[in-house]
């Protein structure tokens, strides 16, 4: 056991401990903890709780790495079923606020000068806490503007850092035992979420965002991203303009002017910074969102965002218009190219899926359909084949479900189909312009030149390789661990049944050669030799007995 797991294990226990108070006995016996009985004792009763109320109590028990990897895994409904889906969305990461002095301490550290020199006012009390940082509102001193300070709490870094690495040594466990979790690459989705969650530690990514999307906006959107103050931000602080404005979800929605408009404006903004400039907000649940008081919708938290690349874009354009337009073999082929995973698909099992799914929607108006859970249903299908989605992809489409919920709040009437469409014909007039179809004809020459420059050579290594012999043929096996201890046991009992005969024959020679000394008129060394051969096959019969019944 090297060093850093020495240092982790308290937390290491702590987690193991949690996992069997709320019944998931199987995942630590896996995992092989010594002492595993005396663990019992902390059990609480959970008849009363489905799997996926245990698996949300666990993680906002061991707290904000694990309440993070469960609102990362919300948006992974190509992964996970909707019911652990519906839990993992209750995460709440509000806990109390930081007592100030260990925050002045963070600010003090980051800006390496008196706080007075920048702020003439600093207060307190927080306008916002959760379970990585906080918000202070506060006044800058050359200007006297209100700015707001969102601050890393002190040592969450190492927390999440030590938590990944508990969670990646787990993940590499259960992958190697458990079979039925191979589809889901736990090791490699681990490593995921922790560079996921590193990104939103860093905060000098997140200003970036913000200034990206405000480059981007539309005075006429109705949509405001606070501005940033790049001098006074660093990777644990963003110092950013003071938003006023009251939560979305504690809005009367009733009560707004241009409810139509705003919830227009929103999922039109959602669609196409992702559609067009293939950069999205990750989560804009209402809780991200401010409505001030001209009924502009202010979006914050900027720490996890989605990227696409000019491929999906396209792809993903395609898939809208084949599920508008009914086309089963398109939205087919379309899926099978958005997965990873096992290559051997069976396409007539998948197509007679997505027609089940599309001819639920055909029957009904277009304003009435949910497109982001039409795309997330679809996903789904592919996970019975053992494919999964790219993560930014998968990222979108719940961002676009999130979207849509948010934006029919304010309008229940909401008509998404006919808000994308227009979006969905400026990309595919994009797509097909001159200048783009020229440029990518440009790519493809520069890629044929580089393959007929580089084919000569790599032919001439492969022929040189087989003329020395050196070219060989590698295999790699993997899952046959259970026939290799097959393997093992056939030949272990072949040897030993070789054994015995041996013995029996070599011991019936030497009693009919009559040699001494003798027992009972007989010689002693073959008696001997009889009875070792005896108990060794009865021994292996034993076994063998043994070994069927279990």
């Amino acid at each position: 056991m090297d060093l850093k797991a020495v240092a982790h294990l308290g937390r290491f226990r702590e987690i193991t401990t949690t996992l069997v108070k709320y019944g998931f006995d199987d995942i630590v016996d896996r995992l092989d903890i010594p002492g595993r009985k005396y663990l019992e004792k902390i059990r609480v009763h959970t008849r009363h709780m489905t799997t996926w109320e245990r698996i949300r109590k666990v993680l906002e028990e061991l707290g904000p790495t694990f309440i993070k990897c469960g609102q990362i895994l919300s948006q992974r409904a190509d992964l996970l079923p909707r019911e652990l889906l519906e839990e993992l969305v209750k995460l709440q990461d509000d806990v109390p606020p930081e007592d100030f002095p260990e925050m002045k301490k963070v600010l003090e550290k980051n800006f390496e000068r008196p706080l007075d020199q920048i702020f003439s006012e600093i207060e307190e009390i927080p306008i916002a806490a959760a379970s990585l940082a906080q918000v202070h509102r506060a006044v800058l001193r050359e200007n006297d503007r209100e700015v707001a300070i969102k601050i890393q709490r002190p040592g969450i870094t190492e927390t999440i850092k030590m938590d990944m690495d508990i969670l990646e040594r787990i993940a590499v466990r259960l992958d190697g035992r458990v079979e039925s979790l191979k589809v889901y690459n736990l090791p490699q989705l681990v490593q995921r979420i922790r560079k996921l969650m590193l990104q939103e530690l860093n905060f000098i990514q997140e200003m970036r965002n913000m200034q990206v999307v405000r480059t981007r906006l539309n005075p006429d959107e109705g949509i405001v991203i606070p501005d940033v103050y790049p001098q006074y931000c660093n990777k644990s602080l963003i110092t950013m303009e003071l938003s006023r404005g009251s939560k979305m979800k504690d809005v009367r929605i009733h009560e707004l002017k241009n409810r139509a408009t705003m919830a227009k404006k929103g999922v039109s903004f959602s669609m196409s910074h992702a559609l067009e400039y293939g950069f999205f907000h990750a989560d804009p649940h209402p809780g991200n969102i401010l409505i001030d008081e001209d009924e502009n919708m202010i979006l914050l938290d900027w720490g996890m965002v989605g990227r696409l690349t000019d491929r999906v874009r396209y792809e993903l354009v395609d898939l809208i218009s084949a599920v508008v337009d009914n086309d089963v073999e398109e939205v087919t082929e379309a899926l099978i190219s958005f997965t990873t995973g096992r290559e051997n698909v069976n396409r007539n099992m998948v197509q007679n899926e997505v027609l089940e799914i599309i001819s639920n929607f055909t029957s009904m108006p277009l304003k009435e359909i949910n497109l982001g859970q039409v795309l997330m249903d679809l996903t789904s299908i592919l996970r019975s084949q053992g494919r999964i989605l790219t993560t930014d992809l998968s990222i979108m489409i719940k961002s676009l479900i999130t979207a849509e919920g948010t934006a029919r709040m304010l309008y229940p009437d909401l008509d998404v189909i006919r808000e994308a469409e227009p979006i969905v014909r400026r990309i595919s007039k994009e797509r097909y312009r001159p200048q783009n179809l020229f440029k990518g004809l440009q790519k493809n020459i520069r890629y044929l030149y580089k393959f007929q420059h580089q084919l000569p050579r790599q032919v001439m290594d492969i022929i040189t390789q087989l003329d020395r012999g050196d070219l060989a043929i590698r295999f790699q096996h993997q899952n046959l661990e259970g026939l290799q201890g097959t393997l093992e046991k056939i030949i272990n009992r072949l040897v030993i049944g070789i054994i015995i005969g041996t013995m029996f024959l070599g011991s019936g020679l030497i009693i009919m050669a009559g040699t001494g000394p003798l027992i009972w008129g007989y010689p002693a060394l073959g008696l001997f030799g009889y009875i070792i051969a005896l108990i060794l096959g009865l021994r292996l019969i034993f076994s063998m007995i043994r070994s069927r019944k279990h």
